[in-house]
C-alpha cells in the first residue's frame, strides 16, 4: 500500500505541470463563468417601481396557473472538478497501464496506399502489429488483384532485397514494409484490367489476416518512397 501511495505522489511529481496548468484553467473558467453572469434586481427596487393594484384587481391564483420561476444559475465549479477528476484519472490509469487493460487483445493489419512523388508509382505501406500477449509468427504475405469475381495472388518473399518472412512478433511488437505494386502491373500481362488491390497474410497457427480491397486510383496521399 505504502509503494502505490509512494507512486502516486511521484507520478503527481512528474506530471505537477499539467496538473497546474488544469487546476489553473479550472479557476479561470470559474471567475469568467461567475463575471458573466447577469446581474439581478434586487426585490425592494421591483416593488418600487410597480404599481400598487387595488383589492379589486388583485386575481387569486389557481392551481393550474403556471408560477415563473427564476432559474437558478448552474453549478459550474461541480462540473470543472468533476472534468479535472476524470482528467487525473485518465493520467493515473494510462501510468498504470489499466488503460492497457481495456484496449482489446488484437493484431492489427493496417495498409495505407500512397502515390510514389518520383515516379508516380502505386506504393502499399502495410503495417503488422501484435496487440496480443502472446507471440505469434506470420508467413510469407500476399498481394491480391481483383477484377470483378476474379483474383490473382502473388506470393509476396523479397522486400527492398530481403526475405524478412516467416516473422515472429512479440507482445507489443510490430513489423512495416513497403510494396510496389506498379511492379506487378509493369511485369504481369493481361494484370492491367485487375484495379482493385488487397493485402493477406497468414500466422503460422492459421489464422488469415486481410485488408480492406481498395481501387488502385483512389490514392491522393503521396511519398517520397
Amino acid at each position: 500500500m505504502n509503494r502505490r501511495i509512494a507512486d502516486l505522489f511521484s507520478f503527481i511529481k512528474a506530471n505537477r505541470i499539467i496538473i497546474y496548468v488544469l487546476l489553473g484553467s479550472a479557476l479561470m473558467l470559474q471567475i469568467c463563468s461567475k463575471g458573466a453572469q447577469q446581474p439581478t434586481r434586487s426585490a425592494d427596487s421591483q416593488y418600487e417601481e410597480m404599481t400598487q393594484p387595488s383589492s379589486e384587481e388583485v386575481e387569486t391564483p389557481n392551481e393550474d396557473t403556471d408560477i415563473d420561476q427564476t432559474p437558478q444559475p448552474a453549478n459550474d465549479m461541480n462540473t470543472l472538478l468533476i472534468m479535472l477528476v476524470l482528467i487525473l484519472a485518465f493520467f493515473v490509469a494510462k501510468r498504470y497501464g489499466w488503460l492497457d487493460k481495456l484496449y482489446p487483445k488484437v493484431v492489427i493489419f493496417k495498409v495505407n496506399h500512397y502515390k510514389s512523388k518520383t515516379n508516380g508509382n502505386l506504393i502499399l505501406k502495410v503495417f503488422l502489429i501484435n496487440k496480443t500477449n502472446t507471440s505469434i509468427s506470420f508467413n510469407n504475405p500476399t498481394l491480391c488483384f481483383f477484377n470483378g469475381s476474379s483474383k490473382r495472388e502473388f506470393i509476396i518473399k523479397n522486400i527492398g532485397g530481403q526475405n524478412y518472412f516467416p516473422i515472429t512478433l512479440t507482445p507489443g511488437t510490430g513489423h512495416k514494409f513497403n510494396i510496389d505494386a506498379q511492379k506487378f502491373y509493369d511485369n504481369v500481362d493481361g494484370l492491367n484490367k485487375y484495379r482493385t488491390l488487397r493485402m493477406e497474410i497468414n500466422s503460422t497457427t492459421g489464422t488469415n489476416y486481410k485488408s480492406m480491397k481498395w481501387p488502385a486510383w483512389l490514392t491522393f496521399r503521396k511519398t517520397i518512397s
